[in-house]
């Protein structure tokens, strides 16, 4: 009798074994896992639509926190690409004397091809000069009563310089072209295009310092927004822990409600920035067309729409951990 009820608790034993030593097959685990993740990334996004007052309230003060930078940081683009567009322009104007005969012009031009700092010289006389200046100035019904023609002959120098222009390198070649026979006088105006540089360089710096202190803000709003909803909610993460959930099973629709706050956000941003761009490239073009150039206003493109997306996300997830870490460990079943 003792040896039946020994092989029965040992049949026992082995059919309980058997139970808890079953195992899960990886494909089955994924396929869980990414449900769970689905059906986590619904639920946030029905309770955001189920609160659309808080919902546009946070997005539109994420929206307006991250457009500020990001529009700061398109201005100086574009005056970056202003810059290097006029750089290409950034020549020196030779004139000659008036009185120059045709041998010292054509000396003057050999001298100035055979400078190594020089990449072209170009030779415009002063009736092609006048010519220009009668087609471009608006002026040439006046223009036509004049008895002589007050404009010089010039040579338009173009340096052999790198794509950044060193003024002490330029100012040499200005010293050098003036000690040249048959010269009146030598212009290059560079100051402009160096403080343009400087107003890129500072402005690059206050987009840094203010996509930093505004992305701190960004991370409050998300975390405060999470912190309402881990409250709101705390019956609920109570029940889950008494039933084995872990903190990262409650930690996750809480995760991806800042992610979907910060895209929203993001989005919000990306429309205001259109529209921004919309309103202000045709003053833009008809400026530029009055001009005679080409400019057209830089925007952020795909590539900057797909980086604002992911800069919101990513506060918005960073936003929402630090929240949930914060408050998460104070709940606890009782």
């Amino acid at each position: 009798m003792e040896k039946i009820v020994a092989r029965q608790y040992k049949n026992r034993d082995s059919v309980q074994r058997g139970a808890v030593g079953s195992k899960i097959a990886l494909a089955d685990r994924w396929r869980g896992f990414v449900s769970h993740h689905r059906a986590t990334l619904r639920d946030s996004a029905l309770r955001m639509f189920r609160e659309p007052l808080q919902t546009i309230i946070t997005s539109a003060v994420i929206a307006i926190a991250l457009s500020l930078p990001a529009s700061l940081y398109l201005m100086v683009e574009n005056i970056r690409q202003l810059g290097s567009n006029f750089e290409s322009f950034a020549r020196i104007t030779v004139y000659v004397e008036k009185n120059a005969g045709q041998r010292a012009i054509n000396a003057l031009g050999d001298q100035l091809e055979a400078m190594p700092e020089v990449a072209t010289a170009t030779y415009i006389s002063a009736e092609q000069a006048l010519t220009e200046f009668k087609s471009v100035s608006g002026f040439g019904s006046a223009l036509q009563h004049l008895e002589d023609n007050p404009l010089p002959a010039v040579f338009i120098v173009e340096p052999a310089l790198a794509e950044q222009i060193d003024i002490g390198q330029t100012h040499k070649l200005l010293e050098k072209i003036r000690s040249l026979a048959a010269i009146d006088d030598v212009q290059m105006d560079m100051l402009w295009l160096q403080r343009l540089r400087g107003l890129a360089e500072i402005g690059q710096k206050i987009v840094l310092a203010l996509g930093g202190t505004l992305g701190l803000g960004v991370l409050l709003i998300i975390g405060n927004t999470i912190r309402l909803a881990i409250h709101s909610r705390r019956d609920e993460i109570v029940i889950i822990k008494l039933v084995g959930g872990t903190d990262a099973y409650v930690r996750r629709p809480f995760l991806y409600g800042g992610m979907l706050l910060g895209l929203t956000g993001a989005l919000g941003s990306s429309l205001m920035l259109f529209a921004g761009l919309l309103w202000l490239s045709g003053s833009i073009e008809h400026l530029s067309d009055l001009y005679n150039s080409q400019y057209r206003l830089l925007g952020p493109g795909f590539v900057g729409f797909l980086g604002l997306a992911a800069v919101g996300g990513l506060l918005g997830v960073c936003g929402a951990w630090l929240a949930v870490a914060r408050h998460l460990k104070d709940i606890k079943p009782r």
